[in-house]
C-alpha cells in the first residue's frame, strides 16, 4: 500500500523520506568535520529524518492527497484534522532506538515543530488519530518505510512537546544542540520538498577564483586591506577602508575554501556584485550544469528570481529552479540582502534554520554605515549569536560608529574565535576640495547648469520633493538660456507655458539634464539608473539631479558635486561619487555643501547626528584627506558624546530588547518584515491600466488558475504576469494620502489616483503646471 506525502509532484512518504537521505548523507560526508555535532548527534539527526513524516499516514491526511491525485479514498475511523507532525512523534520506537530521556526530548521536539504552525496540538484528537487511524495499518505502514513503528500509545510525549518545555537559552548547551539538530532538519525538508541538493559546488573555493582574478589583472599584487584578510580567514574581522580599497576581493579572500554569505544593504548593488562575481571576465566563481544551473554562486532579496528572469537567458523553470536553490542556502557563496539570513536574532518559529546554516558558514556584512541604529543593533546581536553556534563574520565599512564596535566588542566577552580589527585609510590619493555654503541647494542651480555645459555635474538632495524642486529650477535655469541663445525658440509667459513644452525645449540643446530617485515607476528608474552609469563612463557633459539612492548603490564618478548637508557618514559616501578614483585635479572646489534650508533632517536624518555633523563640518575647508574624515566619523559617534541622544537610546534599547527575546512568539514574515522598510505601498498610477501589455496581463493573473492545471505552472503564469505589472510600479510611503484601491485581487499591489510624469516621477500632491 501506497501512503503520499504531497500530491505536485506525485511522491510518496517513503520516496520523500529517502530524497532527506540523501541530502543527509550529502551534508555529512561535506561538513561532517565543520559542524559542531558528535556522531551521537548525527544519529539524532538521521532519526529525525526518518520519522518526521509517518504521522502522514493518517487516513485523514491521506485522504486530502488523494483527492489531489483523484485516487480512490480510504476508510477514516476518525476524521479528526491533527497536524502529521504532532502524530509523527507518536510513532517513534525511543526505547527500541536506545534514547536517553534527554535524547527523547530533542527528537520530539524537533520532530513536533518541524512545521512551526500557530496551531497548538489537541492531545485527545491526536491520541484518537493514532490509535483509530495509524495503528490499524502499522504493519503496512512498517513495510512502506522500512521502520519500526511505536504500537503503544504514549501520551507522556506530548508532555515533553509542550510550550512551557521548549528547549530555550536558559538550558544551557543543549539548546544549541537543539538549534542545530532541528535547523539541519528544516534545511535536509526544505531542500527535499523544493527538489534541489542540500550542496552545491562545495569542491570549488571563491578565494582560489580571486587569486585568479588578481594574478590576470593586477600580477597577483594584492592591497593592503586584502593581505589583512586573506591572513585573518580563521577569525573574526572588523575593517574600515575608503572606497578603492578592493573591498569585494578582500572579502572574498577571507571566505578562502569556506562557505559564505556576502550582505548588501541594497538590491541594485547585489545584482550589480552578482554579475561581476559570476562574470568570466571578472572574478568568475561561476559552475553551470545542466540539471542545476548555476550552482557556485546564488542571488537571495525580494526581487531576485524577477531580475535572474529579466538578464539570464534560459527556460523559466531552470531560473526557477537556481532561485530555489538558493532560497535553501545550496550554494557556496550566496549574495543577499541580511532579511533573508540574519532574521534568527528574533527567535521567530522556525529561526533554526537560519541559524544552524551559520554554524558551518562565513557571513560578510558589507556597507555597515547603511543602516539604522535599530537594524545595527540587531547586526552586532546576530554577530555575537553566530560566534556562539560556530560561525566566523567579517564586517567591512566604509565609516564605523564607535559605539557599535565597543557593543560588539561587549557582546562577545569570550569569543569562540579572536576578533581582529583594522583600519585601511590612504592619504595619497587626494579627491575631494570641499566648500561648506550656507546657502539653499536650490540657490545653486543656475550656477550647477552653467558647469553642467563643460563637466560631469551631480546634485543630491536628502528628500524626494527637495530633488524634485532643484530639477525643476535647473530646467528653468537652462530654459532662459534657451530663450536667450535661441530665437528661433517660441516665447511664452512662462505661466502660461506648461512642463512638458518647457521640458521639450530644453532637452533638444541640453540632452544630459536627469533627475533620479525612489518614485519611479520600475521600467523607467532602472532605464535611468542605466543611463547614469553609461554617463558616468563616456566622455559627455551634463547634470544629473538625484536622491541618496546613489551613495552606495551606483559606481558612478562625476566631475562636480553639490549636497545638501546630511550626516557625515552619509555625505562622505555622497562624495565617494565624485573624483572616485583621485585621478582629477583638485586645486579648485569640486564639492560643495549646501547647509541653508535642508531638507530630511529629523526625518531621514536623526536631529541630533545631523547637528554634530554639522558642528564638526564647520571645522573644514578646501581638501579633506580620508585620516580626516574618519577622525570626524570618530568624533561624531563617540560613545561618551552620544549620552542621551535618541541616536544611541535607539541602539541601546534595541540590543537589550534582542538579548532577551522571549522565543517562538513571531512568525517568519513578521521577522522579515522588522528587517525590511514595510512602511512602503507598490503602487501603479491609474494612466498605465489602459495600456495593452498591463490589460493583457490582467487577463493572464485572472484566467491562470483556467488556463494550467499543475500548481507550478499556475504559479509560474501569474508570477510572470505580476512581473510585467509591476514594471509600472512605484514604492510610496503608506501614510501618503493617495487614494489607493487594491490592484484586481494581487496581494500587496494597489492603484493610486494621482498623476505620473515620465520626467517628474510619480507626482503624489495633484500638479497642474509646472509653475502652479
Amino acid at each position: 500500500m501506497d501512503f503520499y506525502a504531497k500530491s505536485d509532484p506525485e511522491e510518496t512518504i517513503r520516496e520523500h523520506t529517502e530524497e532527506l537521505l540523501k541530502r543527509y548523507e550529502q551534508l555529512k560526508k561535506q561538513y561532517g568535520d565543520r559542524l559542531p555535532l558528535t556522531e551521537r548527534d548525527w544519529y539524532l539527526l538521521k532519526i529525525m529524518v526518518l520519522y518526521h513524516d509517518v504521522g502522514k499516514a493518517d487516513a485523514f491526511f491521506q485522504n486530502k492527497i488523494r483527492r489531489a491525485l483523484e485516487k480512490p479514498l480510504l476508510q477514516a475511523a476518525s476524521s479528526f484534522d491533527v497536524q502529521h507532525n504532532y502524530l509523527s512523534i507518536l510513532a517513534v520506537p525511543v526505547k527500541q532506538l536506545g534514547l536517553d530521556k534527554e535524547e527523547e526530548k530533542l527528537v520530539m521536539q524537533a520532530i513536533a515543530y518541524h512545521h512551526e504552525r500557530d496551531r497548538p496540538v489537541h492531545v485527545v484528537e491526536a491520541l484518537a488519530i493514532y490509535r483509530e487511524n495509524i495503528l490499524p495499518i502499522r504493519d503496512k505502514l512498517q513495510a512502506h518505510m522500512g521502520l519500526e513503528i511505536e504500537e503503544r500509545i504514549k501520551q507522556k510525549r506530548f508532555d515533553r512537546i509542550s510550550t512551557s518545555q521548549r528547549f530555550t537559552p536558559s538550558h544551557g548547551p543543549i539548546f544549541r544542540r537543539y538549534v542545530l539538530l532541528k535547523g539541519l532538519l528544516h534545511r535536509l525538508d526544505h531542500a527535499a520538498s523544493a527538489h534541489v541538493p542540500i550542496e552545491l559546488s562545495h569542491d570549488l573555493a571563491v578565494g582560489d577564483y580571486v587569486n585568479r582574478f588578481m594574478e590576470r589583472e593586477f600580477n597577483g599584487a594584492k592591497k593592503e586591506l586584502q593581505q589583512f584578510t586573506e591572513a585573518n580567514q580563521d577569525k573574526h574581522v572588523v575593517v574600515v577602508a575608503q572606497t578603492g580599497m578592493g573591498k569585494t576581493e578582500a572579502g572574498l579572500l577571507w571566505l578562502g575554501r569556506e562557505k559564505g554569505f556576502f550582505t548588501l544593504p541594497l538590491r541594485v548593488s547585489l545584482n550589480a556584485m552578482y554579475d561581476r562575481i559570476v562574470n568570466p571576465d571578472k572574478i568568475g566563481f561561476t559552475h553551470v550544469t545542466d540539471e542545476h544551473g548555476e550552482t557556485a554562486t546564488g542571488l537571495l532579496h525580494s526581487t531576485s528570481l524577477d531580475y535572474l528572469l529579466d538578464t539570464i537567458e534560459g527556460d523559466d523553470a531552470m531560473l526557477e529552479k537556481v532561485h530555489a536553490q538558493s532560497k535553501e542556502f545550496a550554494n557556496k557563496l550566496v549574495i543577499s540582502t541580511i532579511d533573508q539570513v540574519l532574521k534568527f536574532p528574533f527567535f521567530y518559529l522556525g529561526f533554526e534554520k537560519e541559524y544552524a546554516t551559520m554554524a558551518a558558514s562565513k557571513l560578510i556584512i558589507d556597507e555597515l554605515q547603511a543602516y539604522n541604529p535599530k537594524i545595527a543593533a540587531l547586526l552586532v546581536r546576530a554577530m555575537a549569536m553566530i560566534d556562539e553556534i560556530g560561525g566566523s563574520f567579517l564586517i567591512m565599512t566604509a565609516t564605523l560608529p564607535d559605539f557599535y564596535y565597543k557593543a560588539l566588542q561587549r557582546e562577545l566577552k569570550q569569543p569562540n574565535k579572536p576578533l581582529r580589527y583594522g583600519e585601511f585609510i590612504d592619504d595619497r590619493v587626494k579627491r575631494h576640495n570641499v566648500s561648506i555654503r550656507k546657502k539653499s541647494i536650490l540657490d545653486c542651480a543656475q550656477e550647477a547648469a552653467e558647469a553642467g555645459k563643460t563637466k560631469k555635474v551631480l546634485m543630491i538632495c536628502n528628500t524626494v520633493d527637495q530633488a524634485r524642486e532643484l530639477y525643476k529650477e535647473v530646467v528653468r535655469q537652462l530654459h532662459k538660456e534657451v530663450v536667450l541663445h535661441h530665437p528661433n525658440t517660441e516665447q511664452q509667459i512662462e505661466g502660461q507655458q506648461n512642463w512638458t513644452e518647457i521640458h521639450k525645449e530644453v532637452v533638444q540643446h541640453y540632452p544630459n539634464i536627469h533627475l533620479l530617485h525612489s518614485r519611479f515607476i520600475q521600467k523607467d528608474r532602472k532605464r535611468l539608473e542605466s543611463k547614469i552609469m553609461a554617463f558616468a563612463k563616456s566622455e559627455q557633459t551634463g547634470i544629473w539631479v538625484t536622491t541618496q539612492l546613489v551613495e552606495a548603490s551606483l559606481d558612478i564618478d562625476f566631475d562636480v558635486l553639490y549636497s545638501e548637508m546630511a550626516s557625515l557618514d552619509s555625505l562622505f559616501q555622497r562624495l565617494g561619487r565624485c573624483n572616485r578614483r583621485g585621478e582629477k585635479p583638485i586645486d579648485v572646489t569640486n564639492v560643495h555643501i549646501l547647509t541653508k534650508d535642508v531638507s530630511g533632517v529629523g526625518s531621514v536624518y536623526d536631529q541630533d547626528i545631523y547637528q554634530r555633523s554639522l558642528d564638526l563640518l564647520s571645522e573644514q575647508s578646501g581638501v579633506l584627506m580620508e585620516t580626516k574624515k574618519h577622525a570626524m566619523i570618530q568624533r561624531l559617534y563617540d560613545e561618551e558624546a552620544l549620552v542621551g541622544t535618541a541616536f544611541k537610546a535607539e541602539f541601546d534599547e534595541t540590543l537589550k530588547q534582542l538579548k532577551f527575546r522571549p522565543l517562538y512568539e513571531i512568525g517568519k514574515q513578521k521577522a522579515q518584515s522588522l528587517l525590511r522598510d514595510f512602511q512602503q505601498n507598490q503602487v501603479v498610477p491609474t494612466m498605465f491600466l489602459d495600456l495593452d501589455e498591463v490589460q493583457q496581463a490582467i487577463n493572464n493573473w485572472e484566467n491562470a488558475n483556467k488556463q494550467f492545471e499543475r500548481k507550478a505552472d499556475i504559479k509560474r503564469a501569474k508570477r510572470k504576469a505580476r512581473r510585467t505589472i509591476e514594471k509600472y510600479s512605484v514604492s510610496v510611503n503608506k501614510f501618503k494620502n493617495l487614494g489607493l484601491s487594491d490592484f484586481y485581487g494581487i496581494k500587496g499591489l494597489h492603484i493610486a489616483e494621482c498623476r505620473y510624469d515620465a520626467t517628474l516621477g510619480l507626482l503624489t500632491d495633484e500638479i497642474e503646471g509646472f509653475f502652479s
